[in-house]
């Protein structure tokens, strides 16, 4: 008798197809356990955050500002008293950088002047700064261009403006508006109150839509009273602002600003500020009735890569996973430092 040497073709189709159906068995949970450690990463940055905002408020008796009131960028200088753009300000990261470890970054900043934030356009001046990349500001479950995941909340206000009605737990001081923040100023109380929350950065690419993009030049300006919470603002955005802006996304598919997130110095909604007009990963996208770079007001939605939800960082310091299903009335609850509601922690 021969022996027979080595295996048949079929034998080795049939070890082929044992091993390829383990592979896609093994797959995803490989993929699960990677995207656990993305998310746990992305939660202790969330918590470097955190740290830094109590330092600063431990330093300055208060929170830093979301965005001062309004600013020139080179090489006309800030005048005393203001002037200028509110779009071209520094942002409560650029105000936090001496009290996370990055004081070598924040002295290569030149606050003479402000920061132009938008998509590779700012000032010789300030880029060597604020083009670091820091890896505390980057989720590492996004693979975006840009260099910030963590937005700072405006609380329920839909413009940049910083209403005492709609403020979240860090402000923009203004004049008829909400002055600087504090612990003392969240009546609600810190561990009820988003502080930041992670948005995706924008991939610089316009053919094809982007969950950190956002759709410009879209007809929706006309709350009542830019405060989301407030009865008529809700049946305008239900009624009208939802459905507009549903109905450009499908009209103009890139007609995007794609380039969210570029800096964690610019402190405006492009760049390092949210609000909460919708409910976290929600299916209408983002959309701003500017046109250019999509910033000033608007929809600026917390959005994530995680499965089911968002991290939070709350103004006591601790981070939270946010259900995409949360209420929307529990989370403008979240989002406000003065709303006065009792929120329980099974709510969300």
């Amino acid at each position: 008798m021969r022996l027979r040497r080595g295996f048949t073709l079929i034998e080795l189709l049939v070890v082929i197809a044992i091993i390829a159906v383990l592979i896609a068995l093994l797959l995803p949970a490989v993929q699960a356990a990677r995207e656990a450690a993305r998310r746990a990463q992305c939660t202790n940055n969330m918590k470097q955050i955190g740290l830094g905002l109590h330092n600063y408020h431990s330093t300055n008796n208060s929170f830093p500002w979301f965005s001062s009131y309004t600013t020139n960028t080179y090489p006309t200088p800030t005048p005393v008293g203001g002037g200028g753009n509110e779009y071209t300000n520094f942002s409560a990261l650029t105000l936090l950088l001496p009290s996370m470890e990055q004081t070598q970054t924040y002295n290569a900043i030149n606050f003479w002047f402000g920061v132009y934030p938008f998509g590779g356009t700012t000032n010789d001046c300030q880029s060597t700064a604020v083009y670091q990349v820091i890896a505390s500001f980057l989720c590492p479950s996004d693979t975006g261009r840009g260099r910030n995941n963590y937005f700072a909340s405006n609380g329920t206000n839909y413009d940049w403006h910083s209403r005492i009605a709609g403020a979240g737990a860090l402000t923009r001081p203004e004049p008829n508006g909400a002055q600087i923040s504090s612990v003392a100023f969240i009546t609600d109380g810190t561990a009820n109150t988003i502080a930041f929350v992670e948005r995706p950065r924008g991939d610089g690419d316009n053919s094809k839509y982007h969950i950190g993009d956002v759709y410009q030049g879209v007809g929706i300006s006309s709350f009542p009273t830019y405060v989301i919470q407030n009865p008529g603002d809700q049946t305008y955005l239900t009624g009208t602002a939802i459905p507009t802006c549903t109905s450009f996304a499908k009209s103009n598919p890139t007609a995007t600003w794609d380039w969210g997130g570029w800096t964690w110095a610019g402190g405006e909604y492009s760049n390092s500020v949210t609000n909460f007009v919708l409910t976290p990963n929600h299916k209408t996208p983002d959309c701003s009735p500017w046109g250019g770079v999509a910033t000033g007001y608007g929809f600026f939605s917390a959005r994530s890569y995680h499965s089911g939800g968002v991290n939070v960082l709350l103004a006591d310091g601790s981070v939270k996973f946010i259900k995409d299903s949360v209420n929307s009335m529990t989370w403008y609850s979240l989002a406000t430092a003065q709303g006065g509601e009792v929120i329980s922690a099974d709510a969300y």
